[in-house]
């Protein structure tokens, strides 16, 4: 009986019924919304008051979430302004929850700009942080000789434990005067006394820190020469040749250098 009386209702009783529903269904929402505005207010302290507080601030409608996590993190609109002024102008509602859920303070902050890292992002701060990256670490590097580093680089240099001891070990191998991102990939490569034996063994080794990277990427062993010798030498494609040996995709443009040496590499073991 209730399919045939809809279906053969006249059109303007069922949009006087969807009317009707979607009325029902708005009153619901409102009274949802005090309800829950009332129970972040009693729970969490969210008031009305503190709302109005944060929308000067410009940011998208902060769902109950944020002003709750805005709340319980003691996060207010002076807060926000003063990461702002810091240089993090487009910081949004997420972000600085992050902020202080990990306890980034603004002394922090300004601590990281005064070692020289300006156009920090705020998630290279949030790891500076979690890796507790301060000023000595920051002079531990610079006296290592790079000291043109950047925030992701810093990093880099403290989630791989980059030292002097390191320094002093790939100068005992042989490699000196290597710059940042080939001390980086040789700590990344696990390059030792082992690799680079096994690079004299097949007469290629030349002191060079990216020749010895190269090397370590295309995992030298039989297969690799092997491989490089069946080569069209005057045609192939270096990025391919890459991924058949690693299994990984590889962007040649992404690191120009690292290519060219690569390529030099390949060369050298197919006149071999």
């Amino acid at each position: 009986m209730n399919i045939n009386f809809w279906t053969r209702a006249p059109a303007l009783i069922k949009i006087a019924i969807m009317g009707g529903l979607l009325l029902i269904g708005n009153i619901a929402a409102v009274k949802a919304n005090e309800y829950n505005r009332a129970q972040m207010n009693s729970n969490h302290g969210v008031t009305a008051e503190f709302i109005e507080s944060l929308a000067k601030l410009s940011f998208a409608p902060l769902s109950y979430g944020e002003l709750i996590a805005f709340k319980e993190h003691d996060i207010d609109a002076k807060y926000v302004e003063k990461i702002r002024k810091l240089g993090f102008s487009s910081i949004n509602a997420g972000e600085v929850i992050a902020f202080k859920a990990h306890g980034v303070d603004l002394k922090y902050i300004e601590e990281i700009h005064a070692l020289g890292f300006d156009s920090i992002s705020l998630g290279e701060m949030i790891a500076f942080d979690v890796h507790n990256i301060s000023s000595n670490k920051v002079n531990a590097i610079h006296q290592l000789g790079f000291t043109d580093i950047d925030a992701g680089e810093m990093l880099a240099f403290s989630i791989l434990d980059i030292n002097q001891t390191f320094v002093d070990k790939m100068a005992s191998l042989g490699l000196a005067k290597i710059n940042k991102s080939e001390m980086l990939r040789l700590k990344q490569y696990k390059i030792d006394q082992a690799a680079i034996d096994n690079i004299k063994d097949y007469g290629l080794y030349n002191q060079q820190a990216n020749t010895v990277i190269a090397l370590a990427i295309l995992k030298l062993d039989d297969s690799l020469i092997r491989e490089v010798k069946a080569l069209n030498i005057n045609n192939y494609s270096m990025q391919l040749f890459l991924e058949s040996r690693t299994g990984k995709n590889h962007n040649p443009d992404n690191d120009v250098e690292m290519t060219n040496a690569l390529v030099n590499v390949v060369s050298t073991i197919y006149r071999l």
